[in-house]
């Protein structure tokens, strides 16, 4: 993940704590230890990114709630503003790195996913561990990134569209796909939100299926397609600020995929 987008992310996080807090106990006083980690790493960005701009809204706004005196406490409003002013800043100058990737699929055709899943590992999208146990994915079948037993499914769904984060969406197509409702709902809503996506075809999927879906602006691919692979790679890696691969381990982990993808259909 790119390292800017890493800071902005924990001061957002920092942000949340605080409003918890406030919750918890009312108010949040400017010695506290959430608000004086906030002010800290808040100056320390700001400066960083040369983002201390008078007539730049977010700016001002976190520049009017600076609290320097031990006197001054924080309202849950006020400490709203704060994060949503960070927010913002993270949309406005980081929109072109991204955190996390959804998967709109049909879990009919998870073997596909998942093999597709192991793709994006090999190109450096990293895997959930002990220490982080958040997916950097959300694939609704897979066991590393599916919603966990218990939780409300469209509730976790709508949290991915509606999250901070910025989120890089694949619809992969398939005539199980455009058979569910469901599928055609999050195709809808990625449309009608103004999120970036690509859209993945499996190699016999029928391309006139998917009509006026979607803005044709952006170019879908086959997912077997070698070229169009190579610079799906390229683009991941951009978006996500990944260290190269070598070119030995990318051929073998993108020829074992699609050699997956012939199994799976003589299956």
């Amino acid at each position: 993940m790119n390292q800017h987008l890493s800071e902005i992310n924990e001061i957002i996080e920092i942000c949340n704590q605080m409003i918890y807090y406030i919750k918890k106990y009312g108010i949040i006083r400017a010695n506290n230890e959430f608000y004086c980690t906030y002010k800290e790493k808040i100056s320390s960005f700001l400066e960083e990114n040369k983002l201390e701009i008078d007539d730049y809204a977010p700016f001002a706004v976190l520049k009017a709630l600076y609290f320097k005196g031990t006197s001054y406490t924080v309202s849950m409003s006020e400490a709203n503003m704060i994060r949503d002013a960070v927010i913002n800043i993270k949309h406005d100058h980081f929109s072109d790195f991204y955190d996390n990737v959804f998967i709109s699929h049909r879990e009919k055709d998870r073997e596909h996913v998942s093999a597709f899943i192991e793709l994006l590992y090999a190109i450096g999208i990293p895997r959930p561990t002990v220490d982080t146990l958040e997916s950097a994915i959300f694939c609704s079948s897979h066991p590393d990134c599916y919603i966990k037993n218990g939780e409300p499914n469209l509730d976790k769904i709508k949290e991915q569209f509606n999250s901070h984060k910025h989120t890089f969406f694949i619809l992969w197509y398939t005539d199980n796909y455009f058979e569910s409702q469901a599928c055609l709902n999050e195709a809808g809503a990625i449309w009608a939100n103004g999120k970036y996506y690509q859209e993945i075809l499996e190699p016999k999927f029928d391309s006139s299926k998917i009509g006026g879906l979607l803005d044709k602006q952006p170019v879908w691919f086959r997912a077997n397609d070698k070229y169009r692979l190579n610079t799906f790679k390229e683009q991941i890696q951009e978006m996500f600020s990944i260290s190269l691969v070598t070119q030995n381990a990318w051929e073998q982990a993108r020829d074992s995929f699609i050699s997956k993808l012939q199994v799976y259909d003589i299956g």
